[in-house]
């Protein structure tokens, strides 16, 4: 029965498996078909938006809705489109960016003198100005008397201009004819009276594939009538091309020399500015230095003020009651004065320490590691009970380089988190810990002693030492204890330099911290 059960539970399991197996199939089939359908529509869209329709402009006003105007003044009357405007690159659009192989034509006049007028292809990014958008112009130019193909980036480029056969004259018809095929533009001007014709070709390697239709004046208005728009195809091209002198490519115009006054007052003032900043840099870098020594000895100061001063001001206070009692009275307490010459010199020995782990954190210029921070706290324990404690050491998480600042800290508060646990716990066993959780050190000093009943707040000089030192590095202190349980130490300091927010947060912290215990002037 027991075969039986497991032979119907692995067939069932395996016909869930198969149904997983079909449903996931389905649900990727059905993804594949609608990821075809999504693309295929957007290919259909791309496609028509594409298509060139065959198309007539009838210019009334009625129907002019489909034109954008970027400059001018533009007017429609009779079939016929007038801009009034004297505006430098006046421009009036039609059509869609995505339209790309289409054959454009239209007649043009104008009436003013210094006039550059005709049509722009596959146009986009068009804006008010001279030569502010990206597409093809196509016009006649006054002049020079020239039939000119060019291209704008919001610089221009043109091909070698083709002098019109018998001029340009005002009041007279002239007849633009423009296809865009792939690469190749090929263009004709025929004058309506004479019949006069101008053939231009162009090739442009790196052409703009596609863009919308448009009327463009440079500096005189004018007008257009009969414009159409139909789909072009190469042989369209080719029938243009071969009445052309040859195969153009748009280049820049060479312009006036960069060497003029203003130029060369600009370079001056510039090279003035560099000059000014780099001595305005070096300057700042300097104070910077100066400014980080100073910080730097001030610190120190400070350090040796809090600890090996104030110690050898206790030594001084110690000596001079020892003085003091054998001043005053012919019988000598030798108790008292044992008991005053034993905290004399354990104030000796504390300031000797201090002196050394200030002079080997001076002349050290590597930075120690962990297990140098581990080795001399365990020394300094050691040293302290002479052998009366044991004292576990204990690393945790992957190392990570501290600093020099940051072991140098850590080490006095160690140092002084042992000192009191060996001095006044009554302690057996000493845990020292470092440990390192993602950014973070943590060094915990623990002891099995009396304890003390410790609140925030109050604290001898050891603790208002140990606190300063952490605030100093940026990190938390905490003191666990209680009478009768021990007592644990415990400092967390990021390893990484901090940004610049956390810092000043710091400072100002600092800052209170001082003002709070009136170190600072109220």
């Amino acid at each position: 029965m027991g075969l039986q059960a497991i032979a119907v539970r692995g067939a069932d399991d395996e016909l869930n498996i198969k149904g997983s197996r079909s449903r996931w199939l389905l649900f990727v089939v059905i993804g594949c078909v609608c990821v075809c359908l999504v693309a295929g529509w957007m290919v259909r869209r791309h496609w028509l938006n594409g298509q060139v329709p065959t198309h007539t402009y009838q210019l009334q006003a009625a129907n002019m809705g489909d034109w954008t105007a970027i400059g001018g003044s533009w007017q429609t009357e009779n079939g016929v489109l007038y801009n009034d405007s004297p505006a430098r690159g006046a421009k009036l659009l039609t059509g869609s960016t995505a339209w790309r192989n289409y054959t454009v034509m239209t007649d043009v006049r104008f009436e003013g003198s210094n006039a550059d007028m005709g049509l722009v292809l596959r146009t986009n990014d068009e804006k008010v100005g001279t030569d502010t958008y990206s597409g093809y112009y196509i016009g006649v130019r006054t002049l020079d008397e020239t039939f000119v193909i060019g291209r704008s980036d919001f610089a221009w480029r043109e091909a070698h201009p083709v002098h019109i056969p018998g001029g340009v004259s005002p009041n007279v018809w002239y007849r633009l004819r423009a296809t865009a095929y792939g690469c190749d533009i090929g263009a004709s001007v025929e004058n309506l009276e004479t019949h006069q014709s101008a053939w231009l070709a162009v090739e442009d390697p790196s052409c703009l594939a596609a863009g919308r239709i448009g009327m463009r004046s440079l500096n005189s208005g004018g007008m257009w009538r009969n414009i159409s728009v139909t789909s072009a195809t190469l042989e369209d091209y080719l029938d243009i091309r071969k009445h052309a002198a040859g195969v153009e490519q748009p280049e820049v115009l060479p312009g006036p020399a960069w060497w003029t006054a203003g130029h060369a007052g600009v370079l001056f003032g510039g090279t003035l500015l560099l000059a000014l900043s780099a001595q305005l840099t070096y300057f700042r870098v300097r104070q910077w230095k100066v400014s980080t020594i100073t910080r730097e000895r001030e610190r120190l100061a400070h350090d040796i003020h809090d600890t090996m001063a104030q110690g050898f001001a206790g030594i001084g206070y110690q000596i001079q009651g020892i003085r003091h009692n054998l001043l005053r009275s012919e019988r000598v307490d030798s108790q008292e004065i044992t008991t005053q010459l034993s905290v004399a010199y354990q104030l000796v020995r504390r300031c000797h320490e201090e002196a050394s782990r200030t002079i080997a954190m001076l002349g050290s210029s590597a930075m120690p590691s962990q297990e140098n921070l581990l080795e001399t706290l365990e020394e300094t324990a050691h040293k302290l009970a002479s052998g009366g404690i044991r004292t576990v050491v204990e690393l945790r998480g992957d190392p990570i380089p501290l600093n020099l600042r940051l072991v140098d800290a850590l080490l006095h508060i160690g140092g002084e988190a042992i000192v009191n646990a060996v001095d006044h716990s009554e302690l057996t066993i000493l845990k020292i810990t470092l440990a390192y959780v993602d950014n973070n050190v943590e060094l915990s000093i623990e002891d099995d002693g009396c304890g003390f009943d410790y609140r925030p707040g109050s604290g001898g000089y050891g603790i208002l030492g140990m606190q300063k030192r952490t605030r100093d590095i940026g990190g938390v202190l905490e003191i666990e204890s209680s009478v009768g349980s021990g007592t644990r130490v415990r400092v967390t300091a990021k390893v990484q330099q901090e940004t610049l927010l956390p810092r000043l947060a710091a400072q100002v912290q600092d800052w209170f911290g001082k003002k709070a215990a009136g170190i600072l002037p109220r």
